[in-house]
């Protein structure tokens, strides 16, 4: 609670003091006025605060005693605030989902000033209002005028009853209380419709504050309304924009004579800001014609009022049972000309009301409440049950463990290698490992198993707890799922070596589950090599027909072309005539030279006619060979010759794949002969002689952390979504 010096409006106490009667308005420092939007002007009429500091002793204020108030900075502060808060959320929620929407976003486009109604109800409240108990505004939004009231030492409440806006101010006055203190206890939002925001509040001896509370109200609603404004002791509102605009003088003389029907009868304060709003303030019935107020709000005023924060006189205390109103309290002039107030009305100090304790303040009961409900439902009942469970319940499970390697023909091969792929062992690494450990894994080992051994009855015995015990009438998928949690096995990448591990509720059950998986396992790898040899082996018989059979096609298809043609092999026709014409040319030609070189030397040489007659006689012979040769040299055309070499090409390729598929047959005959993969086991299943499983000591500790982190995650979530919505 803070102290007299805290919520005491502050007084100027330097620098000189105000001329008597001068407004606040006209004396407030430059940098609020710059900064925090326009402020009030010099036309803007503040009257009837001169009849109520002659008339009002509860409501006699410092200017009253001729005292100054210091210019309040709280304009200043809430703006700052109110822009780094918005702007944030806007960031974070947008403009709608943040509370904002046009208006405001609007206002924090131009600065956010701070309207000049606001500014001007806190000088009214700081010079002529200072001792009521709270000062509520009605459709606070983002609570700009409860926080400026608040940051001067009044107990303020701000109704919002946009969810949204009133997260937004919540979120404000979380951010002003880091800085100020004092703010927190001074403030309240209420995020609700008026006037059930306020319906457990006793609110005689407040004020209610109304500006530009424009809205659409059904008649019920606003009876509703004008009801609980007529709790109040005082109600200030703006007459051009309550629930409608009534811009004119006839409709808010209409708006005075109603609200007069509901106990509001006007006063002389007025503040007059020409078109941004006519502020009228109205006091409600004496609290003695209230047959309304209850036993209980006249003992809550009693409690209230006796929490004050300095210990009042005995004539001052007898004024709080008697609570006058503005304008009813007779003022005479002393003989020097001054207003002279009887003493039984003077107040020592300015009244201070503290409002009640935010509900958040439950906070602080660290295991209590709904605190530590959640943590005996999250943690200690899991808890309990695994002690209960793991320590007294579930059944032992032994386990069998065997290890084997597959090995053939692959492996062989890779032995034989040499370089880095030999010393990197890439040989372990075996496509029939991981065959392996996925039958193991898989419901085709159930199905194989389960021919030699009786899985349910090894599973649903009556001694097994029935958390472990498979049910007696399983569907496939049951049983899978279940034998996935008993057989576990693991292929190691970097020995190709497959460890399994087989769990069972006695010793003997689980020797007897892992030999027949063993067993299992090898026939299986039995019929796949048995398959793989035979697909194989099928595989070349096929290839060797097929290539059989393109081979006689060839042969036949070259022996119907010479039959036709009358030619074995044409190219080798054609070349043997080309070989004869020029074998002829190349004697002629010798002869010529021969003729020649004897005509040189010896003209009349007997010789020449006999050289003579054979080089006619060759001459004779080309010519009648021709130049292409004989005909039968002429019969190979250069159609028939491409004929003849394609068909020839096909034969000698049909005799190529004749050769290839006879010794691919010879090779898969060769590889049927011998097995092509098997398990080499070299860690043999044995009889287990202790019980592994469940580990219940690490069984009980991980449900334990595993309950504490989901409740301490659920904790920090919860807190996070609440001070999110704050």
């Amino acid at each position: 609670m803070p102290n007299d010096a805290d919520t005491r409006p502050r007084r100027a106490d330097h620098e000189g003091k105000l001329p008597d009667g001068a407004s606040l308005l006209d004396h407030i420092s430059p940098v609020n006025i710059n900064e925090t939007g326009a402020p009030p002007s010099r036309d803007a009429k503040v009257s009837g605060l001169e009849e109520s500091s002659q008339s009002s002793p509860e409501n006699t204020g410092a200017a009253a005693h001729g005292e100054v108030l210091e210019p309040s900075g709280a304009a200043e502060v809430v703006r700052q605030m109110t822009i780094k808060v918005l702007s944030e959320r806007i960031r974070l929620l947008g403009t709608d989902r943040s509370g904002a929407y046009e208006h405001y976003n609007l206002q924090l486009v131009r600065g956010f000033p701070i309207p000049p109604g606001e500014i001007a109800i806190l000088d009214l409240v700081r010079r002529r209002l200072p001792n009521l108990r709270s000062y509520h505004e009605i459709g606070s939004g983002l609570g700009t005028l409860p926080l400026m009231l608040a940051h001067d030492g009044f107990a303020a409440v701000g109704v919002e009853r946009d969810e949204r806006r009133h997260l937004t101010a919540t979120t404000i006055l979380r951010e002003l209380s880091a800085q100020l203190p004092h703010i927190e206890s001074n403030c309240r939002l209420f995020g609700a419709s008026f006037p059930g925001a306020v319906a457990d509040l006793d609110v005689s001896d407040s004020i209610a504050i109304l500006t530009d509370f424009v809205s659409t109200q059904a008649p019920h609603d606003y009876i509703k309304l004008c009801q609980g404004l007529a709790e109040y002791r005082y109600v200030l509102l703006d007459l051009q924009r309550f629930c409608l605009q009534r811009m004119t003088k006839e409709k808010q003389e209409q708006l005075i004579e109603e609200l007069a029907a509901y106990g509001l009868s006007p006063c002389p304060e007025t503040i007059d800001l020409d078109s941004q709003g006519y502020f009228r303030l109205f006091e409600s019935k004496p609290l003695e014609k209230h047959p309304e107020m209850t036993e209980n709000s006249k003992t809550s005023e009693a409690r209230n009022v006796a929490v004050e924060r300095k210990e009042l006189t005995p004539a001052s205390s007898e004024l709080r049972q008697q609570v006058p109103t503005v304008g009813r309290t007779e003022v005479t002039p002393a003989p020097s000309g001054e207003l002279q107030v009887p003493t039984s009305d003077v107040q020592t100090s300015p009244r201070r009301f503290v409002l009640r304790p935010m509900p958040q303040r439950v906070r602080r009961k660290r295991f209590g409440g709904l605190l530590g409900l959640s943590a005996l439902l999250v943690i200690g009942i899991p808890t309990l049950l695994a002690v209960a469970y793991y320590g007294f319940w579930a059944s032992n499970q032994y386990v069998t463990s065997f290890q084997f390697a597959v090995r053939g023909p692959s492996q062989a091969a890779a032995g034989k290698t040499s370089g880095p792929a030999a010393l990197g062992g890439i040989g372990a690494m075996s496509p029939d490992a991981f065959v392996a450990t996925d039958y193991i894994n898989s419901p085709q080992a159930i199905s194989d198993v389960e021919r030699d051994v009786d899985l349910r009855a090894i599973f649903s015995k009556p001694d097994i707890d029935f958390w472990s015990r498979l049910a007696p009438n399983v569907t496939p998928e049951e049983l899978s799922a279940y034998w996935t949690k008993m057989v576990w096995a693991h292929f190691d990448l970097i020995s190709g070596n497959v460890s399994v591990s087989v769990r069972a509720f006695t010793p003997r059950d689980s020797l007897k589950l892992a030999q027949a998986l063993t067993a299992t396992s090898n026939e299986m790898f039995r019929q796949l090599n048995s398959q793989a040899q035979h697909d194989f082996v099928q595989h070349a018989d096929e290839n060797l027909g097929r290539a059989r059979q393109q081979l006689a096609t060839a042969r036949q298809e070259l022996l119907a072309f010479r039959e036709k043609s009358g030619l074995v092999e044409p190219d080798k026709t054609a070349q043997a005539g080309s070989s004869i014409i020029d074998d002829l040319r190349k004697q002629l030609a010798g002869l010529q030279a021969q003729v020649a070189s004897i005509r040189a030397t010896s003209p009349n040489s007997p010789s020449l006619a006999t050289l003579n007659s054979q080089i006619a006689a060759l001459e004779g012979q080309i010519r009648n060979l021709g130049q292409l040769g004989s005909s039968s040299v002429k019969a190979v055309t250069a159609e028939i010759l491409g004929q003849y070499q394609t068909l020839d090409l096909e034969h000698k390729f049909a005799e190529k794949q004749y050769t290839d598929a006879l010794d691919l047959r010879s090779q898969a005959y060769l590889m049927a002969q011998s097995q092509q993969s098997y398990l080499a086991l070299f860690v043999e299943p044995t009889l287990a002689q202790t019980s592994l499983y469940p580990d219940r000591p690490r069984a009980i500790v991980s449900i334990v952390l595993a309950a504490a982190a989901a409740w301490f995650i659920g904790m920090l979530l919860t807190y996070a979504v609440r001070d999110h919505l704050i």
